[in-house]
């Protein structure tokens, strides 16, 4: 079996179980009500379940994974920083620019835990988890702030705060590496329980992201589009690896950290671009183009990582 089969193997389900949404969506379960029901069931339950016992049973002593995590989001908010500072050359029209940012930096976490499992199994699973519960946080802040101050609105950031506070992704991980680092032993009957929910985690939320993609072309702005996916899947990638290989990172923790930096932009950037001024039709056009392309980004990441 070639090794391009094999790939193609690891990560066609994933993208297909997303385009599955999509139909679904479309053709036979329409309600927007049903699929609101099933982003809160993963997002509440099944993903903390997955979050929690992943990182209880992961064992981070070695590999970097700490370092990995800081270089990879000291990377993002370079990048931030670089947009941030000649925005005025990327676009003049600010809700623009905005959801051009958004679509830079914001990271699709269902996508990076199923390739994650799917190419590196538990293990890779496991350091996914670490990526996650520290970039969640960063870029979160990170892109309520800059939508509030470049769209002049008045952000409460106390009830932000205390949304992270109660995220329940964060939560769950928080909770697994306190059992983990503490060596405290969870019960038989009720890791089984967790095990067991978790095992539907990945398969809905990939099934969510599909439902949630909007097939929309914002026509007047491919350029803006364009420039976002380009950033998004090749430049942020490319500057993520360079940095992790400089600091001796190497292996699946390398990969991890190049990888989350490939990954698509979360959907919830279109409920934020609608609710803090951002251009709303814009963000969809990007989280759904990148989405799509990552599909081959993602492939030819996986390829180069496996061959170096």
């Amino acid at each position: 079996m070639s090794f391009a089969y094999t790939l193609i193997a690891a990560i066609f389900p994933i993208f297909a179980a997303i385009i599955v949404g999509a139909i679904l969506k479309k053709y036979l379960i329409q309600s927007s009500e049903v699929w609101a029901g099933i982003d809160r069931l993963t997002y509440y339950l099944l993903l903390p379940a997955l979050l929690m016992i992943g990182i209880y049973h992961a064992d981070f002593s070695t590999g970097h994974a700490g370092t990995a995590v800081i270089i990879t989001m000291a990377a993002t908010l370079v990048l931030a920083a670089v947009m941030l500072i000649f925005r005025r050359v990327i676009t003049k029209n600010t809700p623009l620019f905005t959801s051009i940012f958004q679509g830079s930096v914001r990271y699709n976490s269902y996508v990076l835990l199923a390739v994650a499992e799917a190419l590196f199994g538990s293990d890779g699973l496991a350091l996914a988890i670490v990526f996650i519960a520290v970039m969640v946080i960063v870029t979160n802040i990170l892109a309520v702030v800059v939508l509030n101050a470049l769209n002049g609105r008045g952000g409460n950031f106390k009830r932000i705060a205390i949304g992270l506070a109660k995220n329940p992704i964060i939560l769950a991980a928080g909770a697994g590496a306190i059992m983990n680092v503490a060596n405290i032993h969870i019960p038989l009957p009720i890791e089984n329980t967790a095990s067991l929910l978790k095992t539907a985690a990945l398969p809905l939320s990939l099934l969510s992201v599909g439902a949630g993609l909007k097939f929309v072309l914002d026509r007047h702005e491919l350029g803006a589009i364009a420039f976002s996916n380009v950033v998004k899947l090749a430049i942020l990638p490319l500057i993520t690896g360079i940095a992790l290989h400089l600091a001796g990172i190497n292996g699946m923790v390398l990969a991890m950290g190049v990888l989350y930096a490939g990954m698509p932009c979360a959907g919830n950037a279109y409920i934020l671009a609608r609710q803090l001024g951002g251009d709303a039709d814009v963000m969809a056009s990007i989280v759904t183009i990148e989405t799509l392309l990552s599909a081959l980004s993602i492939s030819v990441i996986a390829a180069i990582l496996t061959v170096n």
